[in-house]
């Protein structure tokens, strides 16, 4: 395959990510997580960072955290260069399957699928904060995250969303039963006040307040184009919806829940993962087909680039999640336990981690 290329440059760019003296820490199996600095100087070393079926990846100022579900641990890199930091592995830790990270102000929170909890710890320090058990139904098998008003609302594959503060770790509540209408949900975001949640098994979209967690409405009807929706992100009022079973993305009003359009174009290739970024969404391929990585401009509607691995070594392997750290796009491969980085504008090949 090959990039296809608009004539209409995009002309926002991202704020770039200040590139800080990377340190050195590793954290060994079973030690306590450490407050401290870490000590500078030392070699970058590859096998330090221990991608295992990397899942998800979430930045802080400057650093990237990579939740890894194949060893049970989290990767910390330079979110502008790629350049190792750490990788936390503690048992005190206790990441069980780590299926998704997030950042909610200064902390760093792990969704552990198989131990159905969620485990909290200081971005800069990396000192373990808490761990939330999933007692009762609150978490089980949490998958996705997302968080709003100072509260982090968890996504549970078994088709409910689960509220906690997220200065205390208190449960605040659960959006759940028939009639929410979860089938197979699959992702979840925020945007005014109202949370929105993928139903890749009923092509459908639930939308509940994020203030009361009460049932605001399904979307379902044909001219959102669902179809086997996976993906969703989010900007301001604006919500994004990925169909992995379609070459398309639907776009909707956060306030309304009103279609505004359907983007659909053959180099966007069978969507799953979606993320926006300063003017742009990215989106990237699922397992089973080509992995490809591909570039919207939200104002034209236009794919400006289409990436796959006959471009260049970019070594996509079926890719899990697409964050953006400034002027940088990342690309989560749990195929090939790696990580891509691009150039966000242009798509260029950087490097890749493994």
């Amino acid at each position: 395959m090959v990039a296809t290329l608009s004539r209409r440059k995009p002309s926002r760019r991202g704020r770039r990510v200040g590139v800080a003296a990377v340190a050195m820490l590793g954290l060994a199996a079973g030690g306590p997580p450490s407050a401290a600095g870490a000590s500078p100087g030392a070699a970058v070393v590859a096998d330090r960072y221990g991608f295992a079926t990397p899942m998800s990846a979430a930045v802080y100022r400057s650093d990237l955290f990579i939740a890894n579900r194949g060893n049970n641990s989290v990767t910390e890199v330079n979110a502008a260069t790629g350049a190792f930091i750490a990788r936390l592995s503690s048992t005190a830790y206790r990441f069980s399957g780590p299926a998704a990270v997030l950042v909610s102000g200064t902390s760093v929170f792990v969704a552990n699928s198989v131990g159905n909890s969620i485990t909290e710890f200081t971005a800069a320090t990396r000192a373990l904060v808490r761990v939330i058990p999933g007692t009762g139904q609150r978490l089980h098998h949490p998958i996705a995250m997302t968080a709003a008003n100072g509260d982090l609302f968890v996504l549970n594959a078994a088709g409910s969303v689960a509220e906690f503060n997220v200065a205390s770790g208190r449960y605040l509540g659960i959006a759940a039963g028939p009639t929410y209408r979860f089938n197979h949900p699959a992702s979840i975001t925020v945007a005014d006040n109202h949370l929105f949640v993928t139903n890749s098994g009923s092509n459908s979209v639930t939308e509940i307040s994020a203030v009361t967690r009460a049932f605001i409405r399904s979307l379902s009807s044909s001219g959102y184009r669902f179809s086997h929706p996976v993906g969703v992100t989010s900007h301001g009022t604006t919500v994004w919806v990925a169909n992995e079973a379609a070459a398309s993305v639907t776009e909707l009003s956060a306030a309304t829940g009103g279609l505004v359009r359907v983007v659909r174009n053959s180099n966007l290739a069978m969507p799953g993962p979606i993320t926006y970024g300063d003017g742009f969404v990215f989106t990237a391929s699922p397992p089973g087909s080509s992995p490809m990585v591909s570039q919207v401009v939200v104002s034209t509607n236009v794919v400006t680039w289409m990436m796959c691995n006959t471009n260049g070594p970019y070594l996509f392997n079926n890719p899990q999640a697409v964050v953006v750290a400034g002027p940088r796009l990342w690309v989560v491969n749990a195929g090939g336990n790696s990580l891509t980085l691009m150039d966000a504008t242009t798509g260029a090949l950087i490097r890749t981690v493994a």
